[in-house]
């Protein structure tokens, strides 16, 4: 739906999603937050092309750009999810309240509460999994952090 205004109230609910497609550099789970991949080798397809689950911990995958909305294999295309309501985001469960600022953790491809890291924001979070941290069903706003 694209109605939507933005002094009233929406005809229809508007979400604001934008979807972008990459290649994976690695194996890539469907809810997974993703980065580019910007590590020393350019990547087959060149910088800004290539994405890898995002992971705190390196510097060079810190930075999480959206949430994959399929699985892919190493070299395939993967769908990215880079701005508005997402519904299959990876969270580490019970690290944040609603409206918490969210980005990259310690676990690759989820994301968490970013107090604890400091780093920019992925997503606002809405609600946890209901099975537990890594399942493919938290609820994010995500930001578009890389304006994609």
């Amino acid at each position: 739906m694209t109605t939507y205004k933005i002094d009233g109230f929406a005809s229809n609910l508007e979400r604001r999603e934008k979807y972008r497609d990459f290649y994976a550099t690695g194996a890539i789970e469907k809810g997974d937050a993703l980065c580019f991949d910007v590590n020393a080798t350019e990547p087959t397809n060149g910088y800004g092309n290539h994405v890898m689950e995002a992971d705190i911990d390196a510097p060079a995958t810190s930075c999480a750009i959206g949430i994959a909305t399929e699985a892919a294999a190493a070299g395939e295309k993967v769908r990215v999810q880079v701005a508005g309501y997402c519904d299959f985001a990876q969270t580490v469960s019970a690290s944040a309240a609603p409206g918490d600022l969210l980005g990259t953790n310690t676990a690759a491809g989820q994301l968490s509460i970013i107090a604890a890291h400091p780093q920019l924001a992925v997503a606002i979070h809405i609600a946890d999994s209901t099975v537990g941290s890594g399942d493919a069903s938290s609820k994010v706003f995500l930001l578009n952090p890389a304006n994609l």
